[in-house]
């Protein structure tokens, strides 16, 4: 994506009043806040920073209930917009359940937004104690999603 087309896509962000915007193109991360003083654009590889000089507490990841999570628990939270699966079609096995050990890097959910279907990645490894959101539900961008313990390092 060259620099003519992320102004194409500030301009139409900024006039159509689209809150949030994000994308990930060839493993590159793109993400757009709208704030009151302008948009804020964050572009670098697909793991993104708590924030980014100067975007002030507009790209904060961490909210308030996260914070006073046990130190071993991780809340996985929605990378994007859109409709939460379990299970990659109907009538097929969950992608993870309560008590299973997952790795970093498998998939534990599918994202529906906008008919395509993401598959998401855990960005730990440890145990799922909890699954936060109910099959078929509407996700929002930082919605927890899973309660994961994390594995002890070796």
């Amino acid at each position: 994506m060259d620099i003519k087309e992320i102004k194409e896509l500030l301009e139409i962000i900024q006039s159509s009043g689209i809150e949030e915007f994000e994308m990930e193109e060839a493993g590159v991360r793109l993400r757009i806040r709208n704030t009151p003083s302008g948009p804020v654009l964050h572009q670098g590889p697909s793991v993104l920073p708590a924030s980014t000089p100067g975007a002030g507490a507009g790209l904060t990841h961490q909210s308030a209930p996260a914070e006073k999570q046990e130190e071993d628990l991780h809340v996985f939270k929605a990378p994007i917009v859109g409709t939460f699966y379990l299970t990659p079609k109907p009538d097929a096995e969950p992608f993870v359940q309560v008590g299973d050990h997952i790795a970093k890097n498998s998939v534990v959910c599918i994202i529906e937004a906008m008919k395509i279907f993401n598959q998401i990645e855990s960005d730990v490894a440890g145990e799922v104690v909890s699954i936060l959101v109910e099959n078929g539900q509407p996700v929002e961008f930082g919605e927890p999603l899973f309660k994961i313990r994390l594995s002890s390092a070796s």
